[in-house]
């Protein structure tokens, strides 16, 4: 009986928070400062809803076949042995065998362990508040009284009627506010040289948090992630309400007569005053966190966007609300139904369908790459897109997520796109095995401009003479066809169909790309097909060939099958080769001139290599797919990412809308 009420409280809270989301995209008209209301009371009501449900009388409600039968999920055996159960198996004493009391010094108490692995993630969580706390607080009690700040608060006091200590501190990189009962905000030192208008609007900023509670409110949403931390829904809830949070904010600034694009600007240039931003402790909240930047400055600049204040009467029904909402779902018991009505066998739609017996999904990561997929779609507006996780040792696809037009499809493995400049990492593994290149060599890319048999190949700024590595950081299509020039069409052909591009599938209807049937020597086209704009393949494809250097220089097959035994490899490159072409990538990940610095983890080796292919569309126009795919941790790589999207809006890049996205998920899946 205990477990089933925890089931029930933790599938009440699920329907609240639920809810939640839902009623999301019914407010996308609504101001912001309206969902970040709806977004706290609700984790508000989370927090207080087992208590709730506690106290209150309880409406009993059928429930459906489909909702029983996922009972057997969670069921446990009964707690007898096998010997005793066989004792008579014929007689009526077999049954009284299975139901006897067992002695409780020697029984597993299913409960008990849930209730103890609830505690230890609660504390967990809890701790991390109090951690952020403590240090927030320290912070605020080293920093100094910010003088030169005196006027414009001053201005800002006027405008909102609201008054709030400023205190300055080397330890921040950005401007903060804490303090629930009595707010301060924290500007860093470099602020000295703002101008006033800036100081201005960042103190409007902060003093929005100040007037909608939002120190209370993030309190609120920690504790009820603590509660419900196993819950994804409240991480996404909390998550939602976080970015709601600052464009409620932004709106004010901008309601109180702040010039739109000149508030973009310095918002973006507070967000980038640092090359590695310290992060805002748990307990204040940051202004210019960067995971948000993109999507809060299209929001600032929108001209059709709702500002408007949230008036008492509508914040007064929106309370009204969700305590109603709280209230119904507290009551709210759900009641088998009765065994002498015939139900049919549930349709497999009924419910979720589990993860298959056998299948190599893991369901941790899959989540991860579904949340952060549907992140990335959502900031960057792409058609379709996809995240694919592998085992590099074992060719397991452990995660595949895939969006097409805001459906569900699998777009990682059926799909085929340009490879874009992730066939670079091949082209140079190539020429390292038939030795026309060595690492160490420099090669001149014209300054941008390279002009060969008549044709022309830009690179996106003008470089001259590079190292390889230079040269995959800045991602030159110049030096790599040059190198591509240097192993000839034939030899370039015969690599690209090793590391598997362009052959049959190892998974049934799988894309096997195209590419070319031949190539000349020393021509053109050598080059753009060293450059990967010739050739197309599934993302399965591009994510198992990244796993040849991963695996040091062997190809295992991907599959969605566990294998009984040792996975097949097919050696494809030398060791060395691999682990030249790993550095490079690694080291082309953290040059400051790097496509790929936002795929950077911090405390993680990350290796890999951003994509940006473009093609006309038949119906005029360019399309675009930006990607990123890498693997991590270096020294003993245990998964191989890609993150693909197509039509990204204003032909954002892989270095932009892919790269960190990837980090994202590095990031989650090594729990760093």
């Amino acid at each position: 009986m205990m477990m089933q009420g925890l089931l029930a409280g933790a599938v009440r809270v699920a329907v609240l928070l639920g809810l939640a989301l839902a009623a999301m995209p019914l407010l996308r008209r609504s101001s912001s400062a309206t969902r970040r209301l709806v977004l706290a009371l609700t984790m508000g009501g989370a927090l207080v809803l087992p208590m709730v449900s506690a106290i209150v009388p309880a409406w009993h409600v059928e429930e459906p076949a489909a909702v029983s039968s996922l009972r057997g999920i969670v069921t446990t055996e009964p707690l007898v042995s096998p010997e005793r159960a066989a004792v008579n198996p014929s007689s009526g004493d077999a049954a009284a065998h299975v139901v006897a009391p067992v002695d409780p010094r020697g029984s597993f108490d299913p409960a008990g362990l849930l209730v103890g692995v609830w505690a230890l993630g609660a504390l967990l969580v809890l701790a991390r508040l109090v951690v952020g706390v403590v240090r927030t607080r320290g912070i605020v009690r080293r920093a100094a009284p910010a003088r030169a700040w005196t006027l414009s608060a001053a201005r800002a006091e006027r405008a909102t009627g609201l008054r709030v200590a400023v205190r300055m501190t080397g330890e921040l990189d950005a401007p903060a506010v804490t303090g629930v009962l009595a707010p301060v905000v924290l500007v860093p030192r470099v602020s000295e040289s703002w101008g006033d208008d800036r100081r201005c609007a960042v103190l409007l900023h902060e003093l929005a948090h100040v007037r909608q509670r939002d120190c209370l409110a993030l309190v609120v949403a920690q504790l009820a992630c603590a509660v419900h931390w196993f819950d994804p829904l409240a991480w996404l809830v909390a998550r939602r309400l976080r970015v709601e949070r600052e464009l409620a904010a932004d709106d004010a600034v901008i309601a109180a007569g702040t010039r739109a694009s000149s508030y973009a600007e310095d918002l973006v240039s507070i967000a980038e005053a640092s090359a590695m931003p310290r992060v805002v402790p748990g307990g204040a909240l940051g202004m210019a966190e960067r995971s948000q930047l993109a999507a809060r400055v299209s929001a600032i600049v929108s001209a059709s966007r709702p500002r408007g204040p949230l008036t008492r009467v509508r914040a007064a029904f929106l309370v009204a609300s969700l305590t109603a909402v709280v209230f119904v779902v507290a009551c709210t018991s759900a009641t088998p139904m009765k065994p002498d009505v015939a139900t049919p066998a549930p349709s497999p739609l009924a419910a979720p369908a589990p993860v298959a017996p056998g299948s190599t999904i893991d369901t941790h990561a899959q989540a991860i790459a579904e949340e952060e997929l549907d992140r990335t779609l959502g900031e960057w507006q792409g058609v379709a897109g996809t995240i694919v996780v592998l085992d590099p040792s074992t060719g397991e696809i452990l995660a595949n997520a895939g969006r097409a037009h805001g459906a569900p499809a699998d777009v990682g493995i059926r799909s085929a796109y340009l490879t874009g400049s992730t066939m670079k990492a091949f082209t140079l593994a190539a020429a390292l095995e038939e030795g026309v290149l060595s690492p160490s060599e420099r090669i001149d890319c014209e300054n941008g401009t390279w002009t060969e048999q008549g044709k022309v190949l830009h690179d996106n700024a003008p470089h001259g003479v590079l190292s390889v590595t230079e040269m995959m950081a800045v991602s030159s299509n110049i030096g790599f066809g040059k190198v591509a020039d240097r192993l000839g069409g034939e030899r370039l052909l015969r690599w690209q169909r090793a590391f598997h591009f362009g052959v049959a599938p190892a998974l049934d209807g799988a894309s096997a790309g195209a590419m070319p049937e031949r190539i000349e020597d020393r021509t053109f086209a050598a080059a753009i097909a060293g450059i990967g704009e010739v050739v197309t393949a599934s993302p399965l494809q591009v994510a198992a060939a990244y796993g040849v250097l991963a695996n040091g220089g062997a190809y295992v097959p991907p599959t969605l099958t566990r294998r009984n035994g040792p996975a097949p490899r097919e050696a494809i490159v030398k060791p060395e080769t691999a682990r030249a072409v790993t550095a490079i990538l690694e080291a082309a990940v953290n040059s400051d001139q790097s496509t790929s610095t936002q795929a950077r983890v911090r405390g993680v080796r990350v290796a890999g290599k951003t994509g940006t292919a473009s093609w006309e569309l038949p119906g005029g126009g360019e399309g675009v797919y930006a990607s990123f795919v890498g693997f991590a941790p270096v020294e003993a790589p245990r998964y191989v990412i890609l993150v693909g999207m197509e039509q990204p809006r204003d032909g954002g890049g892989g270095g932009q809308v892919a790269a960190p996205a990837f980090a994202r998920v590095a990031r989650r899946l090594l729990g760093h």
